[in-house]
């Protein structure tokens, strides 16, 4: 036989075309990502000063001054390891400062500059218009549907 010609065939049960739940699977979260791509480009052009995580990372501080910095990211919903990054950029733009915890020098303590809560009130109409334009696609019922099966998928973490 010719090896330059040789053919391959799959392992028996192997063809993803046939796996249950494929399709239905496929969709899900092709239909997932663009709704969040069409989510971060309508953000990026209403907001483009701001990632969703930076405005998410200020609403949490702005209302909660002086929150631990480790609270930032369960408030925020943002993981630790892009917490710091965000921080650290919120904090070079001037709009945070972080300050060690007088009673527990182990903590950091988040504040708003004057700059940060500035921002924060002059980008929230922006912000909600963004998170309006997709859901204000679906009555309330449906956006308590979608809500509800969110948190059940993300259970996991």
């Amino acid at each position: 036989m010719d090896t330059d010609q040789a053919s391959f065939t799959e392992p028996e049960g192997s063809d993803p075309s046939k796996a249950p739940g494929t399709e239905m699977h496929r969709k899900t979260f092709h239909l997932m990502r663009r709704v969040l791509q069409e989510h971060g480009a309508h953000w990026q052009t209403r907001l483009p000063q701001l990632t969703k995580p930076q405005y998410a990372a200020l609403r949490a501080i702005r209302e909660r001054p002086g929150i631990e910095q480790s609270a930032v990211a369960t408030v925020a919903g943002i993981d630790k390891a892009t917490l710091a990054l965000v921080l650290l950029r919120l904090e070079q733009r001037g709009l945070i400062t972080r300050a060690v915890d007088p009673l527990d020098r182990r903590r950091r303590l988040v504040h708003l500059t004057d700059d940060g809560d500035r921002e924060v009130r002059n980008t929230f109409p922006a912000a909600a218009e963004v998170d309006a334009f997709l859901l204000d696609r679906l009555t309330p019922r449906e956006g308590q549907q979608l809500l509800d099966l969110l948190t059940k998928l993300s259970a996991g973490q």
